[in-house]
């Protein structure tokens, strides 16, 4: 299992078998890594909705702490596999793995899975473009798996769900009009005006609950596939 050379998670061990490359360099979306250390601090609580490997949740857990809880959730079943061994190697027993599909209700869904690891999509949303397979899941919502589990409220919330991010803020309305947590959000689309409609969308809805949104630095070069991520804080009342 190797460990992580550089970035925010340095000295990590990381199970990323078959992962981006980048995951092990510790390279990985260096803007996404700095904003997670930058606004989480002892003691906190971070959901990681969409975990692949659990990356950015070994970040969390290890600013957070054993005062703090990481909430990894993770339909891949070889993924959330992943997150739990790397959990282990590094003793971070704070961080819990649910390997449900995170949206706007509970029940069962169909899933997409993707030979890239981080590309599986909900079949209501959309079809990977490397598609090897399909899958029931669970499916949940934030609001529910609160109530289900008694999770502690989040201080910080990463989505990186494919497409399917409106759906995952409406099964958590509850949650942002009564914890505020803060908001990292990534936004992915062949097109630059697909990119933006949706960044769009994301930008109104998150402001009818009393959110502003501000983009974070570039983390690709965006000069094929568009990806782009979004900070969104609560407006201070």
């Amino acid at each position: 299992m190797p460990t992580i050379a550089e970035g925010e998670a340095a000295g990590l061990k990381i199970f990323s078998r078959g992962a981006d490359p980048d995951f092990a360099r510790g390279t990985y979306e260096l803007p996404v890594q700095e904003t997670i250390a930058s606004h989480l601090s002892a003691g906190d609580v971070f959901y990681d909705i969409g975990a692949n490997i659990g990356f950015f949740s070994l970040i969390a857990a290890r600013r957070v702490g054993p005062d703090g809880q990481v909430y990894a959730y993770e339909p891949v079943p070889r993924n959330a596999s992943a997150i739990e061994r790397s959990r282990d190697a590094n003793g971070l027993g704070w961080l819990h793995v649910f390997a449900d599909a995170v949206g706007s209700k509970t029940g069962h869904a169909e899933l997409l899975l993707a030979r890239h690891l981080g590309g599986a999509t909900l079949a209501t949303v959309s079809m990977p473009p490397d598609m090897n397979g399909r899958l029931e899941v669970r499916m949940t919502t934030i609001d529910a798996s609160i109530a289900e589990h008694g999770l502690r409220p989040p201080s910080l919330v990463k989505v990186d769900v494919e497409g399917a991010e409106m759906d995952v803020f409406r099964g958590m309305v509850a949650t942002l009009n009564t914890h505020r947590p803060k908001i990292i959000c990534e936004i992915d689309d062949a097109t630059k005006a697909g990119a933006d409609r949706k960044a769009r969308e994301i930008t109104d809805f998150l402001a009818s609950v009393g959110y502003i949104t501000s983009p974070l630095p570039l983390a690709y070069a965006n000069d094929g596939w568009q990806v782009s991520h979004l900070l969104a804080q609560p407006m201070t009342m």
